[in-house]
């Protein structure tokens, strides 16, 4: 069994979707050997979803105890070696203090969604977790019925890239891989560009993915499977991703076609939304 090189951070507004990120971090916990910090953070001045958030928390503006229990009782038939952690104050600053206190190697969150209108509520918390944090933030959309087995990494053969796909080899080691690249073909005026230069295009990053993966110790051994398309990486991404029906996604923060290149609620926000898988966001560390 894999040893992680830290526990776990889950991060929770203990709402009824955060249970689909909780499931997740227990079956992870358990694939990894490592322990589970379950992370609430009460907002001073927060004021809940209503369609969302449990009875006994908007009944309470000071519900430390409430919360220890209700994630106790939650933690009790894991078998995961686990602690409860209830503090206040902003919960980006609060996660990243918690997750670099205890040593942690991954953070993992929910989303939750907006009954009123029907929308994704990401919010910046998530965005700029993944963009601040030191640790790989694993975002939980769908619910965990099985481990991850066909694993989506975006690249575009940075280091960023790189470092996407030793967190995804570590995290999920014995999953089918797939290393996703989207590829510029640029129009000349408003002439479309013959077949030949398609293939020039196509060819250059072919070579590149070859380059990309000899360079890549962690892969020794491994064949994973390269796909190669030409368009907007946020848009033939989604598709591939459902078509094929990937369990996970995993993109880094920086590089030529990371997920969250551009400002906070962009790019991040519609792939995010559009995914239908999980997904695992690995900020660029000066190590590469």
């Amino acid at each position: 069994m894999t040893q992680q090189t830290g526990p776990i951070l889950l991060a929770t507004d203990l709402s009824a979707r955060g249970d689909r990120a909780l499931d997740r971090a227990l079956q992870l916990t358990k694939e990894l050997n490592t322990k589970l910090i379950v992370l609430h953070v009460m907002e001073s001045h927060a004021t809940p979803a209503r369609l969302t958030t449990p009875v006994w928390r908007r009944l309470s503006t000071d519900h430390k105890a409430l919360a220890e229990r209700e994630l106790s009782e939650d933690l009790a038939a894991a078998d995961v070696p686990s602690e409860v952690v209830v503090v206040s104050g902003d919960p980006l600053t609060r996660i990243m203090e918690t997750a670099d206190s205890f040593g942690c190697s991954l953070i993992v969150t929910g989303i939750a969604r907006d009954e009123t209108l029907g929308r994704l509520l990401l919010g910046t918390t998530v965005e700029k977790l993944a963009r601040q944090a030191r640790q790989p933030v694993l975002v939980v959309k769908t619910r965990p019925r099985k481990p991850y087995r066909d694993v989506l990494v975006a690249t575009d053969f940075s280091p960023g890239s790189r470092q996407a796909l030793r967190a995804a080899l570590q995290l999920v080691p014995n999953a089918n891989l797939t290393l996703f690249h989207a590829y510029d073909v640029p129009f000349q005026g408003k002439t479309v560009p013959d077949d030949a230069i398609t293939r020039s295009f196509y060819n250059g990053a072919e070579q590149s993915a070859r380059e990309f993966t000899a360079e890549t110790p962690e892969l020794a051994g491994k064949t994973p499977q390269i796909v190669l398309e030409a368009g907007q990486p946020e848009t033939v991404l989604s598709e591939y991703s459902f078509n094929h029906r990937s369990d996970l996604v995993v993109t880094g923060t920086h590089g030529r076609t990371g997920i969250l290149r551009t400002a906070i609620g962009s790019v991040a926000e519609r792939l995010l939304e559009s995914l239908p898988s999980d997904v695992l966001i690995v900020r660029l560390t000066e190590k590469e």
